[in-house]
């Protein structure tokens, strides 16, 4: 049974490690690093809370990363932060109409791109990656606590 457990953590990061590889390679060839792209992302996801701790946290990145992802961003005139009516202690990191149009462009792009993915799969497949994905998440949040 080691031998199966090992083949398939082999197989699962050989299947992390490509996916990502594959977000990286549509991302330089559209001018840009996976990193920004899932920050854009992000942006996008939660356009009234998102804050450069929720994308720390979501992405693990470090804040000195993230910082400097969205000072470019800002450089550009993509993403201005605004104190949050809330918490005044709060930053958060809203689209110019600009970057708006950008990221919508950007990511309708990579929609496109994933829907064909998804497409080349049958309904099984597509529910098993999900599935799959989750269950593999719960057990190791409950094999970390162990």
């Amino acid at each position: 049974m080691h031998k199966e457990l090992q083949r398939i953590r082999h197989g699962y990061y050989d299947l992390w490690f490509g996916t990502n590889a594959v977000y990286e390679r549509w991302a330089k060839s559209h001018g840009l690093n996976n990193n920004l792209l899932l920050t854009l992302y992000l942006l996008k996801e939660f356009p009234n809370d998102c804050t450069q701790h929720l994308i720390c946290e979501k992405l693990m990145l470090p804040k000195q990363t993230v910082n400097s992802i969205l000072s470019g961003l800002e450089y550009k005139g993509f993403v201005e932060k605004i104190i949050s009516p809330t918490d005044k202690r709060v930053k958060l990191l809203v689209f110019t109409s600009q970057g708006a149009a950008y990221a919508d462009g950007l990511l309708q792009k990579m929609d496109d791109f994933e829907e064909r993915a998804l497409r080349n799969m049958t309904d099984a497949q597509r529910n098993a990656l999900l599935e799959g994905g989750f269950a593999w998440m719960k057990a190791l949040r409950d094999a970390i606590d162990d």
